[in-house]
């Protein structure tokens, strides 16, 4: 998601709901060198996750990421906008299309619902403020360059993969897995094979 939306060093970044790709948007606008990345997502232990690995602040809902990325950027606006929760809803997209500033980008990575058309927005707005919104699958990878450029990262310690695993869980306990994945319990759980 970072690629696709160009994260570049100094932006300011909000990423909508932290959930497995949404902790790795947060990851990938540090590495880019963002300077504010904004986590948002009503679950505190996740925002507080994603301050852990690399956020540099968070909130609880679109209206007060609003009026901090007003505050961090001066009334100016967030670069770009990355919305990774899990059903895209028309109100988390406009929530992310009025963050972002002239000429900034909205970049989305969940999915919505096939028959219903979830994205409404100003049609004004995009046109005079020159606004961007793009869908994105994989993040835009290429994964033959990608995942090898990922494994480095992560031997030098510039990305966290061990960190993102929350909680972890043995077979017979798969529906409690379930369970607080739905809750928002955790943001990566792991299921052990034990032999």
């Amino acid at each position: 998601a970072v690629y696709a939306a160009g994260v570049r060093p100094g932006e300011t970044v909000v990423i909508y709901g932290i959930g497995g790709i949404g902790i790795n948007a947060v990851q990938g606008a540090r590495h880019a060198g963002a300077k504010n990345v904004v986590a948002v997502d009503p679950i505190a232990f996740k925002r507080e996750k994603a301050e852990e690995l690399g956020a540099t602040h968070s909130a609880a809902s679109a209206e007060q990421a609003q009026e901090l990325v007003t505050n961090l950027t001066w009334g100016v606006g967030a670069d770009n906008a990355i919305v990774t929760v899990g059903v895209v809803k028309e109100d988390v997209v406009e929530s992310a299309f009025n963050v972002v500033r002239k000429g900034g980008t909205v970049t989305v990575t969940g999915l919505g619902n096939l028959m219903e058309k979830t994205i409404h927005l100003n049609g004004a707005m995009l046109t005079l403020f020159q606004k961007r919104v793009q869908g994105t699958l994989f993040g835009s990878a290429n994964p033959i360059y990608d995942i090898k450029k990922m494994l480095d990262l992560y031997r030098t310690g510039d990305i966290k993969l061990d960190e993102l695993v929350t909680k972890t869980y043995r077979l017979d306990d798969i529906n409690a897995g379930y369970q607080d994945l739905l809750d928002g319990n955790n943001i990566r759980g792991v299921i052990l094979h034990e032999h």
